[in-house]
């Protein structure tokens, strides 16, 4: 019984027989993730470029316009204009405009300020915090923060970008202008 048994393991080993499929197997996954990232970092990358492109239009609209007192919602609207590339933009942005002194400079606060997305956008932690168009002459910046569905949450790039409990990442661009005299 155990000669036959070994000599029947000696045969299983010395076989070919599914050796590709064992080779597909182990191999394939690996480059599907790869690829799922790939394409993930493709689409962060785009909108990345596309926030930071209309943070910066925006902000020019802003410094020029000195005698138009614009709010957030005015900004997060010239941001969010034919923005089909942001679901939902309106809900999902936040902004942050903070005066500066040019020769004291203060970094902005560690913590980026987003939409709660676990509670409805009218509720109260959802209310804007720093927005302050800042006066002639002085240095502001500027923070936005766009949350976003990942394009394949199962790909690694979306693990370890989630930042709130419904599973949405944020991207987030920085300006600075100086506000126009007037």
């Amino acid at each position: 019984m155990i000669r036959s048994f070994k000599t029947r393991l000696a045969a299983f080993r010395a076989s070919e027989n599914g050796a590709p499929t064992l080779e597909f197997a182990l191999v394939f996954p690996a480059f599907m993730m790869m690829l799922m990232v790939a394409v993930e970092l493709g689409v962060v990358n785009l909108r990345q470029i596309a926030l930071e492109s209309r943070l910066d239009s925006a902000m020019r609209v802003v410094r020029i316009n000195t005698n138009v007192r614009y709010t957030h919602d005015d900004v997060r609207d010239m941001i969010c204009q034919n923005a089909d590339m942001f679901p939902d933009c309106a809900s999902n942005l936040r902004l942050e405009m903070i005066p500066n002194d040019p020769r004291g400079y203060a970094q902005l606060p560690s913590t980026v300020d987003c939409v709660n997305s676990t509670v409805p956008i009218n509720d109260a932690q959802n209310e804007v915090r720093n927005f302050s168009l800042g006066n002639a002459n002085e240095l502001v910046m500027v923070r936005a923060c766009l949350l976003y569905d990942p394009v394949l949450p199962t790909s690694l790039l979306a693990l370890t970008r989630t930042t709130d409990a419904n599973g949405k990442s944020a991207h987030v661009a920085v300006s600075a202008f100086t506000q126009e005299p007037g």
